[in-house]
């Protein structure tokens, strides 16, 4: 990378930012340059080098943690794909689990319900289980006053080819009977890998794949305002390099898309000015990532939170880094450091904490997470935890 004078890289950050116009009363109306995209990691006193760093050093949130569900031998020994809501006055958890391992046949999606995210009630089956398919959760829409739990259901990896299409589904909420009803196809062809959220343009935008492979091009999913199943679906940048695709919005109407990758060991991001109509191409940031799943979103005291698996060689610690302008993240705290051991082996199964995810509702952030992908737990922590970082 071509060298970048630190007052130019300031300067360009307080625009792209949002925190300095380029002219008064406009915001910038073109990407950052690549020089800023990838300086994202930057907390006081840690080492450049993440091999060099202790991650079970952070600091540490104080929160409270609760058990959603224990995975059951052979019935529910594979857990994984958590997220998490607050709707109606009740907590709402989401997550697929299979018999044994990752993607096989029978994987269900299920969910559980709390009043305050540390009591759960006993988990509801919410797709049933199919004989050669799987199914895998997706997340919560909160679509004006609805709530649908999002599924997928695809080809089972050891259930051979079905030649049935790969479905989005959508099951409605409905609050007289407290449980979700009959799911509806939403798209075809889209595997939804982040929830459904509004753009400053008014449309709802989802960055996801195709419903077949792993390593294919990544998609973008806009629409959803006049219907449920109305989205123009188009290729991102960088197809072959991308996985586990989040975007938020910027404090200058921009959007940044955060995307994992298996070799280097960092966090790739993309960029828009046209509300995900078009997008940057991806650039290899310096914030080191264990190749799992992560969740950015803008917390209401104005920080950004990103929920995030920080060490290389592993998915310990859970923790959470804190950015003031999204760009540029400067604080980091550990929600969990303590090692883990999975009880039962399976495809896919590792120890540590998975594919986090956050929801913030009334003063806290509720984080949810899969356990060694045999448990699912959620961590409650106060919001002035992350105001503490700065003082």
């Amino acid at each position: 990378m071509k060298s970048f004078p630190l007052v130019s890289l300031l300067l360009a950050l307080a625009v792209y930012s949002g925190l300095m116009a380029p002219s008064p009363g406009r915001a910038a109306t073109v990407a950052p340059p690549p020089e800023v995209l990838v300086r994202m990691f930057a907390v006081p006193g840690l080492p450049a080098a993440p091999e060099l760093i202790d991650w079970s050093k952070l600091p540490v949130y104080r929160g409270q943690t609760s058990l959603v569900a224990r995975g059951i031998q052979n019935e529910s020994a594979f857990m994984h794909h958590p997220f998490i809501v607050v709707h109606a006055g009740r907590v709402f958890a989401l997550w697929n689990d299979g018999y044994i391992g990752e993607d096989f046949a029978g994987q269900r999606v299920r969910y559980a319900t709390s009043r305050d995210g540390l009591a759960w009630d006993p988990p509801v089956d919410l797709t049933g289980r199919h004989p050669q398919r799987r199914y895998t959760a997706c997340g919560f829409w909160r679509r004006g006053s609805e709530m649908y739990a999002l599924a997928a259901l695809r080809d089972a990896s050891d259930g051979g080819k079905t030649g049935e299409d790969p479905l989005l589904l959508a099951f409605p909420y409905e609050p007289a009977t407290g449980r979700f009803g009959e799911r509806r196809v939403i798209a075809r062809e889209f595997f939804a890998q982040n929830i459904p959220e509004l753009t400053p343009a008014g449309d709802w935008l989802i960055l996801g794949k195709g419903g077949t492979g792993s390593w294919g091009p990544m998609k973008s999913a806009r629409g959803g305002v006049k219907a449920i199943d109305e989205w123009a679906v188009r290729d991102l940048p960088g197809a072959g390099r991308l996985e586990e695709a989040e975007w938020y919005v910027l404090p200058n109407g921009h959007l940044v898309a955060h995307f994992r990758t298996r070799t280097p060991k960092r966090l790739m991001r993309m960029y828009s000015v046209d509300h995900g109509l078009t997008w940057t191409d991806p650039a290899v940031t310096d914030f080191p990532e264990a190749g799992a799943r992560h969740h950015g979103l803008r917390l209401s005291n104005g920080l950004y939170a990103l929920l995030v698996n920080p060490n290389p060689q592993g998915r310990v610690p859970f923790a959470i880094a804190t950015s003031k302008d999204g760009l540029v993240y400067d604080r980091i705290a550990n929600v969990r450091a303590e090692p883990t051991k999975a009880r039962w082996e399976g495809r896919a199964k590792s120890a540590g904490y998975h594919y986090m995810r956050g929801y913030e509702h009334g003063g806290q952030l509720y984080t949810i997470y899969s356990v060694n992908k045999e448990d699912i737990e959620v961590s409650v922590l106060p919001l002035s935890e992350f105001a503490a970082l700065y003082r």
